[in-house]
């Protein structure tokens, strides 16, 4: 069997994750999940018809369904019945959001679980100064952002219930899914109500619209990799006894070991830097972070940081995040520092955004700067 060198595949990385402490991937059929669950649970009304209380069923649309209704005007079941009230929806296009682009297909984020069942029973203060509680690491691949659109139809028996059915549509929030799962930003179009009553044929209240979702996809595995690895952290550091002589005092004949760390002070210490701050904005698309100080990179990275702020013409590993989404400097915002008081001021750009980023907005930097 052939084998990529690229990979690692050495055994001590291969880890077994358990698929149910954590979900590995998200597939159009969650999104679709997502978006039906919430219509049913939270945003369609219970209809009262004559004291009896009627819950509003949602099903999928597929082909046979969806021309079946359209050609008849309403849904029945396998015995012609008609079923009212009901919701039907589907999918009719999936597109890759420009917008929100992955440049780097090898980009990923971690993630920390501190609970690990190898810790169950263990004595940490017992154990010795150099050990630690063992965390479990995951680094999750960044995923696909897409725009996904559906259509949907509501057939009520009468108009009043169908008035409710639109106003509790029009009032629904932006996030759309289960709280505790996934939720994506979710816009509902025109509403096109429909009523008709012909000569010898039923009562027809329906009312079709359309849903904008911007979503993500994340496959489980690509390219026989999995896109969520799992990895274990050190929980006890050993370290030997070494000296550094390197002065007018170096002692004929004693056997020394330079220490590494000191021939890569600079690099090491920017890559173990890693802060980040959490602010509210004051004003629409305005947002100032005080008393921090950006540090730059040293020589041998300045070269190939990516994606980050440039200050005064040199570029600064500092990333930023609205409500948790990433968005890129020069694209999305602008930013400017006040050295004497360490103020770090961006601008967004609504236009391009699609948004105004207000006080109800939480932003986020991370990245390689100080508090001073």
């Amino acid at each position: 069997m052939s084998t990529n060198p690229l990979r690692n595949n050495t055994r001590i990385n291969q880890i077994k994750v358990n698929k149910q402490d954590l979900k590995q991937s998200v597939t159009l059929f969650d999104i679709d999940y997502a978006m039906m669950s919430y219509l049913e649970d939270t945003v369609l009304p219970n209809l009262d018809e004559n004291g009896t209380v009627l819950k509003i069923p949602v099903i999928y649309g597929n082909s046979e369904r969806w021309n079946g209704a359209r050609r008849q005007g309403v849904y029945r079941d396998a015995k012609g019945k008609i079923q009212l009230p009901l919701m039907m929806i589907r999918r009719t296009s999936v597109a890759k959001n420009e917008a929100m682009s992955m440049l780097n297909r090898h980009v990923s984020y971690a993630t920390i679980r501190k609970y690990s069942p190898e810790n169950r029973y263990d004595r940490f203060s017992l154990l010795g100064s150099n050990t630690k509680p063992k965390y479990e690491l995951y680094n999750v691949t960044m995923p696909d952002y897409v725009e996904i659109n559906y259509d949907c139809m509501v057939w009520t028996n009468f108009t009043e219930h169908l008035n409710t059915v639109i106003e509790q549509l029009q009032f629904a929030g932006s996030y759309w899914g289960d709280k505790d799962k996934f939720k994506f930003n979710t816009s509902v179009g025109e509403f096109n109500v429909v009523n008709e009553v012909g000569e010898g044929t039923e009562r027809i209240n329906r009312v079709e619209f359309s849903l904008n979702v911007k979503a993500y996809l994340l496959p489980e595995t690509f390219d026989g990799e999995a896109t969520t690895k799992k990895s274990i952290s050190v929980n006890r550091f050993v370290v030997s006894t070494e000296t550094d002589m390197t002065g007018n005092g170096r002692l004929e004949g004693l056997l020394t070991t330079p220490s590494p760390y000191y021939d890569n002070k600079d690099l090491i210490d920017f890559l173990s830097l890693n802060n980040s701050r959490v602010e509210t904005p004051v004003a629409n698309n305005t947002i100032t972070f005080a008393g921090i100080k950006p540090i730059k990179a040293p020589p041998l990275l300045s070269s190939v940081i990516s994606g980050t702020i440039t200050l005064s013409g040199e570029p600064y590993d500092i990333k930023v995040y609205i409500n948790g989404v990433r968005y890129y400097y020069g694209t999305h915002f602008g930013v400017s520092y006040a050295t004497a008081p360490g103020n770090l001021t961006i601008t967004f750009l609504p236009l391009i955004l699609g948004f105004d980023v207000d006080t109800e907005d939480e932003i986020t930097i991370t990245g390689k700067f100080i508090d001073i």
